[in-house]
């Protein structure tokens, strides 16, 4: 049966309750555009620079691509970046802004398509490397790969050291696989990406912030099924860790 209640006493009811104003909270893509606008204002961000992906934002900052895509373009809309069709999203700067920051006279981030090439051929050597490795490598090959991994994980704020540890890492995991030509072809590639690596590994703040204890994670991954002689494994999680790595980096990789 259903009962009405006399509107004093139903007016008594609500104020026992004592009901207050529900606050709205910012919408999600509001908040990430202002995250990456204060990434520009603070130069952390510069003109040239690329933005990571859009897989690798909406991870960094926990929401869908359809909320990072939302947030991404507002800030197109206000001059703050520009996407390039089939390249990426890129910063800008504004019209009205009187005093833009000046991009740097080598800028890694910007990069063409000859980084995308690099890493998708990082992709191919190093997957097979690693597997090879699973099933070649020696005890003392090991070691070194387990100290990269360890040099990494106990530096709290990224350094050159992290950046040598990274490149370490790789090149270890390459001399195991017991293929010279293979671990020399991998040596030359690395190389010319340390720029690259460092630069992003420098740079704090909610875009870039979350890469080096991302890349640190992924090589214990890989480690672990090197320590496991589990060759597929260790080609599937090297091959994951090159695709995030190239997507850290605004570029999006397929690994077949």
């Amino acid at each position: 049966m259903h009962v009405q209640f006399p509107e004093a006493q139903e007016s008594f009811v609500m104020s026992e309750m004592n009901v207050s104003p529900v606050t709205r909270r910012p919408h999600l893509a509001e908040h990430i555009a202002r995250s990456i606008e204060a990434e520009i204002t603070s130069g952390r961000l510069q003109q040239g620079d690329r933005l990571p992906t859009e897989h690798l934002l909406s991870e960094n900052f926990g929401v869908s691509r359809n909320v990072v895509r939302e947030a991404i373009a507002s800030l197109r809309a206000r001059g703050l970046i520009e996407s390039r069709q089939g390249v990426g999203a890129f910063v800008t700067i504004r019209e009205s802004d009187p005093t833009p920051h000046a991009s740097s006279s080598i800028n890694p981030l910007q990069g063409d398509a000859n980084v995308r090439n690099m890493f998708e051929v990082r992709a191919a050597l190093e997957s097979q490397a690693a597997a090879l490795a699973a099933i070649n490598m020696t005890p003392e090959q090991l070691e070194p790969i387990k100290s990269a991994v360890e040099r990494m994980r106990n530096l709290e704020a990224p350094t050159a050291e992290t950046v040598n540890a990274d490149l370490d890492f790789h090149r270890a995991v390459a001399a195991a696989s017991g293929n010279s030509y293979l671990a020399t072809m991998i040596t030359t590639v690395l190389e010319p990406m340390r720029l690259l690596i460092a630069a992003t590994f420098s740079r704090p703040g909610p875009v870039f912030g979350k890469m080096p204890h991302a890349a640190r994670h992924e090589h214990e991954v890989i480690l672990d099924a090197l320590i496991e002689k589990n060759a597929k494994a260790a080609r599937d999680a090297m091959g994951r860790h090159i695709v995030n790595a190239a997507s850290r980096f605004g570029y999006d990789i397929t690994l077949i």
